[in-house]
């Protein structure tokens, strides 16, 4: 039996605790739950007071698995989820490993916090960067690691900060960001253009530093973000390398909160981002998971990269390892779900070997006005439509979550209309 600890948001500290019960994360914890085996529950009341003895029940898998995926089906959707058992977390942190051993007398699976945090931090995806040759140089040399303890004098880093703002090339329009080195989906940034006021960093620096400290560097327009996921072998499997199981581009808002993942699969169910950066951007995502498992990691993770806009005095830049996620990521959430998706739509899009189609997962967030009817109307002829909304276990109607967020997976034949119509009517 696997149990699943959904603390999503964990990178956040003990903040993580107040976002457990948004629906976009409860949909994508269950959303994670559907690509293990059968044999699978979810701890979705993980957090709160007195969870340690964890009185609620859990959720079997299977209710939580959507009509349109057709009748639930064994095993798991990805070859590194099929040895798991006992517990597993989102995010090792000492928090949840002493949380599983006193419900379940075990740690969960993977490698221990400490390896996480150092390998999640940031700081590692920039040295990894430099190391593997993996952004412009011009860039790489602007870019800033700050420790906690400097970030402690807003007037000292404001001076040094300007000072190193003014030598910026022209190019960068000198606009700046300072974002946590454990975060997610851009929370906790500082960004501003010319100059740094102390004052300015006061109140924003002791929350960097609670997070790590900081990263200092230029904000780049982005074209487009990308993610790329790999299974990283134990240390002890020596002739085993990392498992490259897919990549994409990832669909985020303008602030960098995540709303979903678009891609190519073939008829195997092989994924690919479809950009013309993809083998790029995987062989150093493989890298970069490589230099990771020296350093003690293994499971899944994810390489996060972005390509800036093409502006005057610079051509887009590719930078292939931005974020390192020693975690699952909602990358190979997306990846399993397609998995799980291709022996129904496999057909219908014709799909022979050869031959890519294009895929989308995405959570509507009903809350902010976006509908369902206009995305599906702007669908290119021929789209399926999967509704991954969960049913209610005891009543098999849509669970109440759904009533802001509405979790989708999209097919279509060809990658550039579908990719078109979701930047239009979801601005991503």
């Amino acid at each position: 039996m696997i149990e699943l600890l959904p603390n999503l948001g964990a990178e956040e500290g003990e903040d993580w605790r107040g976002m457990k019960s948004q629906p976009a994360v409860r949909a994508a914890a269950r959303l994670w739950a559907l690509i293990h085996p059968r044999e699978t529950r979810l701890h979705e009341q993980l957090g709160h007071e007195g969870a340690d003895t964890m009185q609620e029940r859990p959720t079997d898998r299977d209710a939580l698995w959507p009509e349109a995926l057709g009748p639930p089906v064994d095993g798991s959707a990805c070859a590194g989820l099929t040895e798991i058992e006992g517990p597993v977390a989102w995010l090792a942190t000492p928090t949840i490993f002493a949380q599983a051993r006193s419900i379940f007398g075990a740690e969960p699976a993977g490698p221990a916090p400490a390896v996480v945090a150092a390998l999640h931090d940031k700081a590692f995806a920039v040295e990894a960067s430099e190391a593997l040759d993996l952004a412009p140089r011009a860039l790489q040399s602007l870019i800033e690691v700050l420790d906690p303890e400097t970030l402690r004098h807003p007037a000292t880093l404001a001076e040094r900060l300007n000072a190193r703002l003014r030598d910026w090339p022209e190019w960068t329009d000198r606009r700046f960001t300072l974002k946590p080195r454990q975060g997610s989906s851009g929370r906790g940034r500082v960004a501003g253009r010319d100059t740094i006021e102390s004052g300015q960093l006061a109140g924003a620096l002791p929350r960097l530093a609670a997070r790590g400290g900081a990263i200092f560097e230029p904000w780049l327009d982005r074209e487009a973000d990308f993610s790329v996921i790999v299974d990283v072998p134990e240390s002890s499997q020596a002739e085993t390398l990392p498992l490259l199981v897919g990549s994409l581009e990832m669909l985020a808002s303008e602030s960098g909160v995540y709303r979903g993942h678009c891609g190519e699969l073939d008829h195997r169910g092989r994924i690919f981002s479809g950009d013309p950066d993809d083998e790029a951007l995987r062989a150093g995502a493989a890298a970069v998971a490589g230099l990771a498992r020296s350093r003690g990691y293994f499971g899944p993770c994810g390489v996060d990269a972005f390509r800036s806009r093409e502006h005057e005095g610079a051509r887009p830049q590719l930078r292939g390892a931005v974020e390192f996620n020693a975690r699952p990521t909602m990358g190979l959430v997306a990846i399993g779900l397609v998995r799980r998706a291709l022996a129904r739509v496999r057909a219908p899009l014709e799909l022979e070997p050869g031959d890519r189609r294009a895929f989308a997962l995405i959570q509507l967030d009903l809350h902010r006005g976006e509908t369902v009817a206009a995305l599906r109307e702007a669908l290119p002829d021929g789209a399926i439509w999967l509704d991954l909304a969960a049913p209610s276990a005891a009543s098999g109607k849509r669970d109440t979550d759904e009533a802001t967020t509405q979790p989708i997976l999209v097919f279509a034949r060809e990658r550039a209309p579908l990719r078109a119509v979701i930047r239009q009517t979801l601005a991503c």
